[in-house]
């Protein structure tokens, strides 16, 4: 009787001070802004590398005036590259592909994900678009830059620019209708404000 009681307290303390696995934290998204950005005027242009997911609001000159994290898109639904300017500015666009379907009365969800849906839409129910912030558009068939929420360095859209809301106001607030996206898959050329 005492052997196993010996063996149960060994296993027991073998337990309590056995290392646990570290758990990887989500990295969340970074925004900088220079002091120059606050009194830059003319034209900017903004260049989002798909290398470092990160994009960079440049000036004329090529000084970096604001830079952040984004996140492009994923496997089968990737972002196009190529230079692209934009067409149109919401401070509110939803999505008219990605939505839910939620009860009239109280908008509760009854269909999370409705471009997954067959059928028609459950009875009672309206089609809600997912919330896009601070929209950019850069393309005819639907991708623009817009907050959304993301993990430093994963891709998670459908083929547009999810920013972080602080730094994407910034863009959104300097760029204008017909400012140049420039989007690539190699390093940016100018100097990051992210990394020291």
């Amino acid at each position: 009787m005492l052997f196993r009681l010996t063996i149960a307290f060994a296993a027991l303390l073998t337990a309590c001070h056995t290392p646990k696995p570290l758990v990887a934290h989500a990295l969340p998204p970074r925004w900088k802004v220079s002091p120059e950005c606050e009194t830059v005027s003319g034209p900017v242009k903004v260049d989002v590398s798909l290398a470092s997911s990160t994009a960079q609001l440049l000036s004329k000159d090529g000084t970096v005036l604001a830079e952040m994290d984004v996140s492009p898109g994923v496997e089968g639904h990737l972002t196009p590259t190529g230079e692209f300017r934009v067409t149109e500015k919401l401070p509110l666009k939803r999505s008219n592909l990605y939505g839910q379907y939620v009860k009239k009365s109280t908008e509760e969800v009854v269909v999370a994900r409705a471009w997954e849906h067959e059928g028609p839409p459950p009875e009672g129910t309206a089609y809600l678009g997912i919330a896009m912030p601070w929209w950019m558009r850069l393309t005819a068939d639907g991708v623009g830059m817009h907050v959304g929420g993301f993990e430093r360095g994963k891709p998670t859209s459908h083929g547009c620019i999810r920013c972080p809301e602080e730094g994407q106001k910034v863009f959104y607030e300097k760029c204008r209708v017909g400012t140049t996206v420039r989007v690539h898959e190699e390093a940016h050329k100018a100097p990051s404000l992210l990394v020291p």
